[in-house]
């Protein structure tokens, strides 16, 4: 996840970007319009340039359907249309007294009604629909080399405590079963304008659920599970690792192939027992590993041992119950992922054949050397192992 600086037009940045497998960027309509490359100009340029250096990356574009900033927020200005256009046609959420509502207050963005129940423009258009036209403008015609459109904020329901959705003058509760399905719908019309407008593309939502209701399941590509890991909110940290790897599993499996789900979690890159412990419960499924420097948002390209080591396919499928003394294991063509989620550390038996990966960041874990038998894991850590 790499929306927080805009500098794509460094080939230092392209080339640590060049290294994923799957990145979100973060453009800007306009952005460095100059910039130029292989015949390219603006933000095809800089995608080209990535993947140019890695033709099998699956690079995505950021777009955001409940919130925007107001016009005269001048940080935003390129998104100022998005602004002009909901004044006209009055498409914020409002309260019943006509005040705008805010979910939160970290962005500078004010919720939109996403819902069928507002006025349609002159073009027969909603919000939805007339977002997705913008943006597929704005970025994916422009950049058919984009892979994913991704979508942030694919909330399960809305998270404003009151507001008049329905605009009827009267505030109606956030846990409404016809808002929430009107919400959901929203998201959905847009969804739907988008596979229209760009066929093909894949989808991917920032989802703080596991795609399971009817509304959502299958629809998308992919899915984003934002600080799983490493947050004050994660769920891991709030309702334990158990419940954080159904929400992983489940997301996996309701999500429609090719299943480009990304396990995010924040923390500080030198430590390297919680990388452990976070990388090896992602490889007991078949997601996508998205570490996050806590120091610098996303902007950066976190690198570790693990990550150029080749573990070849899982021999078996996903992990959801405990191997051994409560350490759970995966085996692939090429070694084993063990993670071991208790408070304690445990010893268990690997058998023969294994070794420690050779790795320059934490020798003392990391040092090449052979595993026989038994092996000990800390608490809330975890280890991969190679065959040799």
């Amino acid at each position: 996840m790499n929306i927080g600086e805009k500098n794509y037009d460094d080939p230092n940045y392209q080339k640590a970007l060049s290294r994923l497998d799957v990145a979100i960027l973060g453009f800007y309509p306009g952005w460095r319009s100059s910039y130029s490359y292989g015949g390219y100009t603006g933000i095809q340029a800089a995608v080209k340039a990535i993947k140019d250096r890695n033709p099998n990356i699956l690079l995505g574009q950021y777009t955001i359907l409940n919130e925007a900033p107001l016009a005269s927020n001048s940080k935003y200005s390129a998104d100022a249309d998005k602004a002009r256009k909901l004044d006209n046609e009055n498409w914020w959420l409002r309260k019943a007294d006509g005040s705008m509502t805010r979910w939160t207050s970290g962005f500078d963005a004010y919720d939109i009604n996403l819902t069928a129940f507002t006025r349609k423009d002159a073009q027969g258009k909603q919000w939805p629909q007339w977002l997705a036209e913008r943006d597929y403008n704005k970025y994916f015609k422009p950049v058919p080399q984009f892979d994913i459109w991704y979508f942030d904020n694919v909330f399960e329901k809305n998270r404003i405590t009151d507001a008049d959705w329905n605009l009827d003058r009267v505030n109606d509760k956030n846990g409404d079963a016809k808002m929430i399905a009107a919400h959901r719908a929203g998201h959905v019309a847009e969804w739907r304008r988008a596979r229209e407008l760009r066929s093909g593309i894949m989808l991917m939502g920032n989802m703080d659920h596991d795609v399971s209701m009817p509304e959502y399941k299958g629809k998308m590509e992919g899915a984003f599970l934002e600080g799983a890991m490493g947050k004050s909110w994660s769920m891991e940290k709030n309702k334990g690792w158990a419940a954080m790897m159904t929400w992983y599993h489940n997301t996996m499996i309701n999500t429609a192939a090719p299943k480009i789900v990304g396990f995010n979690v924040w923390g500080k890159p030198t430590d390297y027992r919680f990388f452990r412990y976070a990388f090896a419960s992602t490889l007991m499924d078949d997601g996508y590993f998205s570490f996050t420097d806590e120091a610098k948002g996303y902007s950066s390209v976190p690198w570790f041992d693990e990550y150029d080591v080749s573990l070849g396919r899982p021999v078996e499928g996903a992990q959801t119950k405990a191997w051994q003394k409560g350490v759970y294991r995966r085996v692939y063509e090429k070694g084993m992922a063990l993670v071991n989620p208790t408070g304690s550390s445990v010893t268990v038996n690997v058998g023969s054949g294994y070794k420690r990966i050779a790795g320059n960041q934490d020798r003392g874990v990391n040092n090449g050397q052979a595993v026989s038998g038994n092996i000990t894991i800390p608490a809330k850590d975890g280890i991969v192992l190679v065959k040799g």
